[in-house]
């Protein structure tokens, strides 16, 4: 299917929509390719704040790094770098394309119940993330050890 044919089968209203998102997504494309390239050639990037202050990481801390490998299709560093940027990070993305069709169909952002549940979750996830990536190695094994014990019951 080609562009053009596809613009003249849109009503106005539509088409605007469509053409505003994509100027919107044109500069955050941009954006992330020059930010990737700076961070790439000069290894610095934007500093946590979170870890700045507290001295902990936060549950995006390492996203950089990690988008980064994966310009370089190396998922396993982005995941080392951040356990976020290949779990729930792809699930948002996907998340936000739906919203994005859906908003350039009928003008819409309201967000359905399964949306909300998805997001819910995501949330708990990267809540509980920045939990245990800063508790000490002897404490997760502990928990992990306990863990399946408190499932059992009797």
């Amino acid at each position: 299917m080609r562009l053009k044919p596809f613009l003249y089968e849109m009503s106005e209203d539509v088409k605007k929509r469509f053409v505003a998102e994509m100027k919107k997504l044109g500069i955050l494309l941009t954006a992330g390719i020059l930010y990737a390239i700076w961070c790439s050639l000069t290894g610095l990037g934007i500093p946590c704040v979170f870890r700045l202050l507290l001295g902990i990481k936060c549950p995006g801390c390492g996203m950089t790094h990690a988008a980064v490998a994966m310009t370089h299709l190396d998922v396993a560093e982005a995941f080392r770098c951040n356990k976020l940027s290949v779990t729930v990070v792809p699930m948002l993305a996907v998340m936000l394309l739906v919203q994005e069709i859906r908003y350039i169909k009928t003008g819409s952002r309201k967000i359905n119940i399964p949306e909300t549940v998805a997001l819910t979750i995501m949330l708990a996830l990267t809540v509980a993330y920045g939990i245990l990536r800063n508790l000490p190695a002897q404490t997760l094994e502990e928990l992990i050890r306990i863990f399946p014990q408190s499932l059992r019951l009797g």
